[in-house]
Formats: C-alpha cells, structure tokens, sequence
C-alpha cells in the first residue's frame, strides 16, 4: 500500500534500508512522528497508533478512517471539476498560444487554500483541503507565513490524481489509533510488547518539515530530550534519522546501520545536496544480512522548499 500524501523527508525510497531491521512484535506498531507514513502503510500492521504534532495532517487521516464515503465523494467532486478547468484551459491555449489565458484551477486553488487558511467559508471537508493543497501547491512546498497561513503558489499541474485513496486504507486506519499530541505522551502509550518506529525531526536547518507547529525548530534540546526519552522506552523502538556530530554523539552506542541519500533539494532551485541516515536501534542489530561495515546505498528525492 503507498502512502496516501507527498511529504517532506518522505522514506518511501528508504523501505528496504530500514525494513530489514524491524524485529517481530506482538503488540501494537507505534508511530509517534508519522508523517507521510510510508512504512506503516508499506507493513499494513494490524493494530497501530501513529501521531503527529501536525493538526491539519492528523485531521486528513482522521477523515479517511471515520468519515471516507464523504471523503470519497468529495475527491470525485474536485478531480471532476480539476479535468474539465484543465481541459478548458488547453483550448484556450491552444486558440490563442501567445496569450495569457485564464486557468480555472488556479482560482479553484486559491479557493481552497483560503477555506484551508479558515479565511472563507468552507466547502468541502478539512480533509479534502488538505488532500487537495498537498497535491497542487507549487513544486510540494510546505510554507507557512507569520499569521500561520499555508502561503505557497498554485503548481500548475494537469492531473489531479484521487484514486490514491482507496478503501484499503480506509480500512488499515479504522483499526488504527490517531492522535494528534506530543511524541512524550506516546511514548507514555508504548507496552513492552509493542514496537515503535521513530522518524523525528532531523538535526538541521530544515527540521521543522514544514510543519507551523515546529515554528522554532526542533532543537539541540528538543534533541537532547528526545534521546533521554528514548533510552527509558519499554518496548523495542528503531529510528531513522539524518546523521550529525550531535546525532551520533547522543546514540553512539546504539547505531546499527548507516545508508546514504541523495537530496535534490530545490531552494529557488540553487544547489544539490547529499546525507547520511542512520538506524538507531535499543535492541541491536537484527538484520539478515548484517555486515561490520556500514552499508551506503545512494537514494535520491527531490525536496523543495
């Protein structure tokens, strides 16, 4: 199953790096820093808590597990809608080529993003909002002003794609605990018997994910407080994570693996940039094919910004 939304530090290319390390469990899967949750939705565990600190993320999952017939609906609302401004669009274009025409979807784009910044009336559900944002915001960027409002451009695309949501997960997330707290009180929630995986924040510049809510960062403190936090954890946990003198100065002890990536990250399309990740793990390594030597397999994704 592929996650339903495109998210910053994504690990869908990732998956095979860190699967290999996920022990068996019988309790409950735990993600406290969901995200776009590419390998919850990859290992489709049977029972599960995910969370994240971000409202409006947690409020579309919300909408897929409790309320997916509206959901539903409404997405074969707007991609019909989406289809037709396109189609529109192009005649347009195509009878008058060196004009500027009036694309349809740009003003439905900034419709939406006001319903989604509460500065209009709403239309559809919060989670249509987000669904829609995610997907048509200029180049997947994530950016919010000092008043907290989404302010990225329209991106212009021809296709809007709705058919990502499917019953499948639909039905995953039904059986799925959703919060929207503080990773601590997660924390608080894991058993002995359960498993959780921790993709946090990262040790850098772009640690906030886009995320209004991390506004300040997620600091060398934060950092410092999560590794604290980490080692009194009962159950088994692992967590990926960029590395950093700071990084592995605070799990040295508890490294296993490390794999590199390759970030296109556009900045006003500036420059390319590359990283290592590294597995932090509190009950070894348990990989199949293990090796003394850390293993660097190149991954590349595009992040903008």
């Amino acid at each position: 199953m592929k996650p339903l939304l495109k998210y910053r530090g994504g690990k869908s290319k990732e998956i095979s790096n860190i699967k290999k390390h996920i022990p068996s469990f019988k309790g409950k899967y735990i993600e406290p820093f969901f995200g776009g949750g590419a390998l919850f939705f990859h290992l489709a565990p049977k029972r599960a808590i995910i969370n994240d600190i971000n409202t409006k993320l947690m409020d579309f999952y919300k909408g897929v597990q409790s309320d997916f017939e509206t959901l539903k609906s409404e997405l074969s609302e707007i991609e019909k809608k989406y289809s037709i401004n396109r189609s529109n669009f192009e005649k347009l274009k195509e009878q008058k080529p060196k004009e500027r025409v009036k694309d349809d979807n740009e003003t439905l784009y900034y419709e939406i993003r006001d319903m989604f910044n509460g500065l209009a009336k709403k239309k559809y559900s919060d989670a249509l909002l987000y669904f829609f944002i995610n997907k048509t915001a200029y180049s997947g960027m994530v950016r919010y002003n000092s008043k907290g409002e989404f302010n990225v451009p329209y991106g212009r695309y021809k296709n809007l794609n709705t058919s990502l949501v499917t019953e499948s997960h639909h039905q995953l997330l039904k059986n799925t605990e959703i919060y929207n707290l503080d990773y601590k009180k997660i924390f608080d929630m894991a058993n002995e018997n359960d498993f959780m995986l921790l993709d946090p924040p990262y040790d850098c510049v772009f640690s906030d994910y886009g995320n209004s809510e991390y506004k300040d960062g997620f600091t060398e403190d934060d950092h410092r407080e999560l590794s604290e936090n980490y080692r009194k954890l009962k159950c088994k946990a692992l967590m990926v994570i960029g590395s950093t003198p700071l990084i592995k100065e605070l799990y040295e002890d508890m490294i296993i693996d490390e794999y590199g990536k390759s970030y296109a990250v556009n900045i006003r399309n500036r420059f390319k940039s590359s990283a290592n990740h590294i597995l932090i793990s509190n009950y070894g390594n348990i990989a199949k094919k293990y090796s003394p030597e850390f293993n660097f397999n190149p991954i590349e994704q595009i992040v903008t910004f």
